[in-house]
């Protein structure tokens, strides 16, 4: 048998490498011609192994330079061409079946051939780089310099070979990893001691920037990185090496959020190589945190054209490629991109073909994309989205779809269970995908989980009115029966007045009556609604004749809004009742708690009897008021009109009457922009003779004014009232305020007048003598009520003016809700109205709850 021609060898250096080099001498002991092993040390089984394999195993002491053990293993291979293996890497099965006819193909000068090496970075083998490297060369035509991170120094002609060698080295264990940093560090360091040419720095300068980002410290990685960008940009041109650490120092860059930088530097990185995939990756990151969506989908498709090109041509890249590994999360960030940008035929396109390969995708990333594809377009996002939950129900990722759910059941999407169903879900979740399969009222059960007593003795009353609206017809009776006999003397009087009912449609009249007399005994105050039926049946045995319930419900609605403490209940979900529930209950619970006014009015809208909410108008007034001030205005007016109790939310003394006497002038304008609408009871009281809903309008003369318009007798009794009542009031000028304006006007006497007896003491303290004769005037109320800025200001030749006016910005702003205020300026209406009058401003005073005040003189004065 002929023998084989001597085509390749291995060389090898190796050292304590008994855990990994039978798996690399296995993957190249049939396709080697000669295994060259040189062993610098090892104290393990390693020597033992290598003899199994091969016999020309050499030994070699370690000089704590690779380069010089490297040289040391070439001197003995015997065939043309030579491998540069290690103890940690293994030849794939396209090498095995390819590399010799391959090497047999090439042409006398070709010296030296690049293979691509794949680095496995995970035990799992899903994380992965790839970098193309000079691997075989012609024999005697290679030599390694530089002690650690060796180079190659090799003779063209250089071809490409894809033909892949995996490796394992960067899958430490935690010492090995401590060992492997400590030892390439420190002769990396020392290298870069003697280091003078520019080119070889930089690549040292890399080396050891990865190093640190590998088992040193952030701040040191960081100075590293800061030194190689410093010297890369003195360069004319940026080497392989450069390139990678453009990538690395840009996600770096990214993270402490200099995306400016991050960008420039990827930016360069494209202009020096156009097909390299790795800084498209960073600008996908860059525009994702700039939220520039666009730019995201279009260095996508650049990203993506990268990858394509560089896997099929990995040889012709001579440094690391990262970024295949990260090719899941372009996938993501670009769907997330496409949903915001609601181009959901490219959102459906690349979920339907990343959900459908079985690689690891980022679980942060894969929530926050269903979370925004749930706050879209839901209906349209839908193929993508059924195929997400089904790779996160195949790889057990820990989503939470409840937003998902909570679409698909508001809209009535068309889905089935198995499609959408994950493995873990909320509990509310739970009872959406139930509401979904039965399209049955579970606002009862979600609220109580079937312990409905629980419910009644945790909200008394309420509780009970709740439970019984909401129970089938016949499970109302059965429910009432367990608590007719009760220790809690309201709750059993009022079960049984609804017990009572129950009899009288059964025709049990007798045992009806003796029933709604006990819940009077019980609960006196239930009479007044008892009483009338108990003449009825009298007259007449109707079974027909309308019950307690409904009025008894809404006498206890006005008692109290909610029935029980929804939110106690239903968490953070509250909103969302009206999606496992059609009740109005449920409308109106979760218009009330939901954070967008439009999306509550559209709720409250729904409710098919607004007459069992006493509060129904006044919530619809205050979501109105959100963004239409005229619809707020009139449900406002409704809300006292139907419930009196909102007319007086402070002290719940003064019902609505309607006999709040206005006035309209004669340039008022229907067309007059409301900027503010409330009921002015929620801060103060109205005392009954000021009318409790109030709108601010912007009159086209500048003034604002109230909307109804309080005459001057309905002020005057409110003030009268305030005092009565002992209330101080709020447009009350108080002294530090009125010392602050005196000192800065430098006055030493001002008029004589009523309404500043109070501060007598103030002007003997500042020495400011008050006089009939005087011609300066302290204004210290009135604006707000005044039309005619001269009846204030008299024949004053100057004048100190309080006024006050609201934050425009502040809905809240109790200057809004001050009952006796009908007239608000502005500090420019101030300006411009003295103006008329003769006086020209000297300085402006702001003080705190809207006060301000004017120092002001006549012109020429």
């Amino acid at each position: 048998m002929q023998k084989r021609k001597c085509l390749l060898s291995v060389a090898m250096i190796v050292k304590d490498e008994e855990h990994n080099i039978r798996r690399a001498l296995d993957s190249i002991k049939d396709v080697a011609d000669e295994i060259v092993v040189v062993d610098t040390g090892s104290t393990d089984k390693t020597p033992q192994i290598v003899r199994e394999y091969t016999d020309k195993l050499y030994f070699h002491p370690w000089k704590n330079d690779f380069s010089e053990a490297r040289n040391n293993s070439l001197k003995y291979p015997t065939c043309e061409w030579v491998l540069i293996f290690d103890a940690d890497e293994e030849a794939s099965e396209d090498f095995r079946k390819n590399i010799r006819s391959f090497l047999e193909s090439l042409p006398p000068d070709v010296n030296t051939i690049y293979l691509p090496t794949l680095s496995y970075l995970d035990w799992d083998f899903k994380r992965s780089e790839v970098a193309s490297t000079p691997r075989i060369f012609r024999n005697g035509t290679v030599y390694y310099k530089n002690i650690v991170h060796n180079q190659a120094i090799y003779k063209p002609k250089v071809v490409n070979a894809n033909f892949l060698i995996y490796h394992y080295g960067y899958i430490w264990t935690r010492k090995l990893k401590k060992q492997k940093y400590e030892r390439t560090g420190n002769l990396i360091r020392k290298h870069l001691q003697a280091c003078k040419d520019d080119q070889e720095r930089l690549y040292y300068l890399v080396q050891l920037y990865k190093t640190e980002k590998t088992g040193g410290t952030l701040y040191q990685a960081s100075e590293v990185g800061w030194q190689a960008l410093q010297l890369l940009r003195k360069l004319t041109s940026i080497p392989a090496i450069g390139l990678e650490f453009l990538f690395l120092f840009s996600l770096d860059l990214l993270n402490v959020g200099l995306n400016d930088l991050a960008e420039q530097l990827c930016k360069s990185a494209i202009q020096a190589v156009p097909e390299y995939p790795d800084p498209y990756l960073s600008l996908i990151h860059v525009s994702f945190k700039k939220k520039d969506w666009q730019t995201l989908l279009k260095y996508y498709d650049d990203f993506k054209k990268a990858v394509m090109y560089a896997s099929i041509n990995i040889e012709k890249f001579g440094w690391t490629i990262m970024s295949f590994k990260d090719i899941p999360t372009a996938d993501l960030l670009a769907m997330i991109a496409a949903v915001e940008v609601e181009d959901y035929d490219k959102f459906n396109e690349i979920a339907l073909e990343r959900f459908e390969k079985d690689e690891d995708v980022r679980e942060d990333l894969a929530q926050y994309l269903l979370n925004r594809a749930s706050a879209k377009d839901v209906e349209k996002a839908l193929p993508g989205l059924k195929k997400l939950l089904e790779f996160a129900r195949r790889k057990n990722l820990q989503l939470n779809a409840q937003a998902f759910y909570e679409k698909v059941v508001e809209k009535r999407l068309p889905v089935k269970l198995e499609e959408i169903l994950l493995k873990k879900i909320t509990p509310f979740s739970y009872y959406l995908i139930r509401r979904l399969e039965t399209n049955s009222d579970l606002l009862l059960d979600f609220l109580s989980s079937g312990q409905y007593e629980k419910l009644v003795r945790e909200n008394g009353v309420g509780g009970l009115l709740f439970v019984y609206t909401h129970l089938r017809d016949d499970e109302k009776k059965p429910f009432l029966e367990k608590f007719l006999e009760d220790e809690d003397s309201l709750i059993k009087g009022v079960a049984k007045a609804l017990y009572a009912d129950h009899l009288l449609k059964e025709s049990k009249f007798l045992e009806a009556i003796r029933t709604y007399r006990d819940s009077i005994q019980l609960v006196p105050e239930l009479s007044q609604f008892i009483k009338p039926i108990v003449e009825d049946l009298k007259t007449r045995l109707d079974p027909t004749i309308e019950g307690v319930y409904e009025e008894l419900y809404r006498f206890y609605a006005k008692q109290k809004e909610f029935m029980i403490d929804f939110k106690k209940y239903a968490g953070n979900d509250v909103a969302k009742l009206h999606l496992i529930s059609d009740s109005d209950v449920a409308l109106y619970v979760s218009a009330v708690h939901t954070d967008k006014a439009e999306r509550s009015v559209e709720l409250l809208s729904k409710i098919k009897d607004p007459s069992k909410f006493p509060m129904y108008h006044y919530r619809m007034a205050k979501f109105y008021g959100k963004f239409d001030k005229e619809k707020a205005f009139v449900h406002h007016i409704k809300a006292v009109e139907e419930n009196e109790k909102l007319a007086d939310l402070v002290l719940g003394r003064f019902g609505y009457t309607g006999l709040y006497p206005n006035a309209t002038l004669n340039w008022f304008d229907r067309s007059d922009t409301i900027v503010w609408v409330g009921n002015i009871s929620e801060k103060f009281p109205t005392l009954g003779v000021i009318h409790p809903i109030r709108a601010w309008k912007r009159a086209k003369n500048g003034l604002l004014y109230a909307l109804p318009f309080p005459i001057d007798e309905s002020i005057k009794a409110y003030k009268e009232l305030e005092k009565e009542v002992g209330i101080e009031s709020f447009a009350k000028v108080k002294e530090p305020q009125l010392r602050q304006a005196l000192i800065e006007t430098n006055w030493d006497n001002v008029e004589k007048m009523e309404s500043l007896e109070s501060f007598e003491h103030l002007f003997e303290d500042l020495g400011v003598e008050t006089s009939s004769d005087s011609k300066r005037r302290i204004v210290l109320e009135g604006v707000e009520v005044q039309l005619d800025l001269s009846k204030l200001v008299g024949d004053a030749k100057e004048a100190l003016i309080f006024y006050h006016f609201p934050n425009l910005s502040d809905e809240n702003d109790l200057v809004w809700f001050y009952p006796a205020f009908r007239i608000l300026r502005s500090s420019a209406q101030m300006r411009k109205e003295l103006s008329k009058l003769g006086f020209h401003l000297v300085k402006e005073f702001f003080f705190d709850r809207g006060l301000r005040c004017v120092w002001v003189k006549r012109e020429g004065k």
